[in-house]
């Protein structure tokens, strides 16, 4: 494999860091695009700059995965719609014991939910649901949030095809 020439890494590394900025940064006062338009024009800043070509661009975009991800967020918004978060908010709490048997109860679901489906599909659609629930008992999101991630991830091993990330 040949090495790139000095300019196109020069020239990537100003569109990684302005695409870094705008992501971590979504409000930068002089810029205030946000992460997806920001994503965008690192997207477009790479093509601009010659660093790959409009067909090795082209090529690099996994729509199989867009399309995964786009049809699980429809998923999810149908389901809330349907009020399935709320029963499920509702089972969940049932008889909790406080945070940490909520907690338990939030890691089983999650990784009984990517056991099924896959551990992305999981994450996707609960997230919103246990930023509610975490909500509705005051209590902080985070710990929740890093237990449904892990537990997929976990769960997700338990599926046919395993867990493509390990």
């Amino acid at each position: 494999m040949a090495m790139a020439s000095t300019e196109r890494v020069i020239l990537g590394s100003i569109a990684f860091a302005i695409f870094w900025i705008l992501a971590v940064f979504p409000a930068v006062p002089f810029m205030p695009i946000g992460r997806t338009a920001g994503s965008l024009l690192g997207a477009n800043l790479i093509v601009i700059f010659r660093v790959l070509t409009p067909d090795e661009a082209y090529a690099a975009i996994d729509l199989p995965i867009l399309g995964l991800l786009f049809g699980t967020m429809v998923v999810s918004i149908y389901l809330e719609r349907a009020d399935m978060f709320k029963y499920l908010g509702k089972l969940l709490a049932w008889k909790s014991r406080g945070a940490k048997d909520l907690l338990c109860r939030i890691c089983l679901v999650s990784a009984i939910s990517s056991a099924f489906f896959t551990n992305d599909t999981s994450c996707v659609v609960l997230t919103e649901f246990v930023l509610k629930i975490a909500r509705q008992q005051n209590l902080p999101p985070h710990p929740f949030l890093l237990a449904l991630a892990s537990s997929a991830n976990i769960g997700s091993a338990a599926t046919p095809i395993g867990n493509p990330q390990n």
